[in-house]
């Protein structure tokens, strides 16, 4: 889990677990400590969050992230050790244990633990009968992964290592298909299903009685993944155009400092409000706020910010990779355009903000869409039956 506090799981587990409670069922949400004073438990509205420190791995990497490059490259061998992770996992074993002990759940569903927490069950699995079914929610695609050991592989190849799953759902058919190659040579290839994500549409909707401050919002991580050193280039072209042009981002990232501190040596200062991480709360008044959502991602498993603009009848410009592509349908309830291309997106941000009427058409399609696709109703419902189906076998 985030630090901050907020991101992709944060708000999905949120919404979820709010879900979940009005079908009477029970939430228990367990992490890794995020940092070194993590509270052992919070009491949300509608779950408990248990931190577990394991040997702090997971504080140390947030505090590894939040470092420059030049930083990282001195401070790695001080933060890690070699054993880091079996270290870690043994640890984790028995505070797991006891904490299902506790609780006795009736099922366990993990979000994509691709080192950890895999390892953790694998071993609760064949030590200590657990006895409690476990599926697994993979969010991400196939990434470049350095253990603190040194060793140089994937995300993905350490998952299959130790697979403990009885059921597999990618949140997109790119990451299904991505997770079924994988698990191939394992002959698990059958366990593999996508499951959309959803969003809370009596939360994320049109509200017509917010003023539009803003003519273009991001929010996101501020990462190269996610294309935000485009904005900088983007910005100065659009302002010849619409020298008046307003735009707001929210969120933090590695990229934050060059972002902030290209616009401003580009004299673009005027044209941005950057107002960092926002409660959960306010991130749907933002997006009614603004004309056009952008989300230019280079790479995007799925894209739940998309969805959540969408609901708002807020019309997207995305880029035609992976998630997205599979989201939006081109000009007829957002926009896509290649991947890394400056100019497609300029081009596209001026055919929105010169057209009311296209903008409106294409909210209304976009809500139409998510109600039907994307309604987190019947994500839950679904998932129910899922568990339903895993607790019967």
């Amino acid at each position: 889990m985030n630090p901050s506090g907020l991101g992709g799981y944060e708000s999905y587990l949120h919404y979820l677990s709010e879900q979940l409670a009005f079908a009477d069922h029970e939430s228990i949400i367990v992490s890794q400590s995020p940092a070194r004073d993590s509270p052992e438990t919070l009491e949300r509205e509608h779950y408990t969050l248990h931190h577990r420190d394991g040997n702090l791995l997971e504080a140390r990497k947030w505090e590894y992230y939040a470092m420059s490059e030049a930083e990282r490259g001195t401070m790695a061998n001080k933060l890690f050790k070699l054993n880091d992770v079996s270290e870690n996992v043994l640890l984790l074993v028995r505070q797991l244990s006891e904490l299902i002990e506790e609780t006795k759940p009736d099922i366990l569903h993990a979000h994509s633990t691709y080192v950890i927490f895999n390892r953790v069950l694998a071993k609760l699995k064949s030590d200590f009968d657990l006895g409690v079914p476990a599926i697994v929610t993979i969010h991400g695609l196939p990434k470049p992964l350095i253990l603190p050991s040194g060793t140089e592989t994937t995300d993905y190849s350490e998952l299959v290592s130790a697979f403990p799953f009885d059921l597999a759902l990618g949140v997109s058919n790119a990451v299904s298909e991505a997770l079924r190659m994988h698990l191939r040579p394992l002959r698990l290839e059958h366990l593999v299903h996508t499951e959309y994500l959803g969003v809370d549409l009596s939360t994320f909707k049109p509200n017509l009685s917010l003023e539009k401050e803003w003519d273009l919002a991001f929010m996101g991580r501020l990462e190269a993944m996610k294309s935000v050193d485009l904005f900088p280039e983007m910005l100065l072209l659009l302002k010849r155009k619409y020298p008046d042009l307003r735009m707001v981002m929210t969120g933090e990232g590695s990229m934050k400092d060059q972002l902030l501190e290209e616009i401003t040596r580009l004299g673009l200062e005027a044209l941005v409000e950057y107002r960092g991480v926002v409660r959960m709360d306010e991130v749907a008044n933002l997006i009614n706020r603004s004309r056009v959502f952008l989300y230019p991602s280079r790479r995007e498993p799925f894209g739940l910010s998309i969805v959540e603009a969408m609901a708002c009848g807020i019309p997207v410009i995305t880029t035609n990779v992976f998630g997205p592509r599979e989201i939006v349908r081109h000009k007829w309830d957002g926009y896509i355009i290649p991947a890394n291309d400056t100019r497609a997106l300029v081009e596209a941000v001026e055919a929105l903000l010169s057209d009311v009427e296209l903008r409106t058409r294409l909210g209304k399609n976009a809500l139409e869409s998510v109600r039907k696709r994307f309604d987190i109703r019947m994500h839950t419902t679904r998932l129910v039956g899922i568990y339903d189906q895993i607790l019967g076998q």
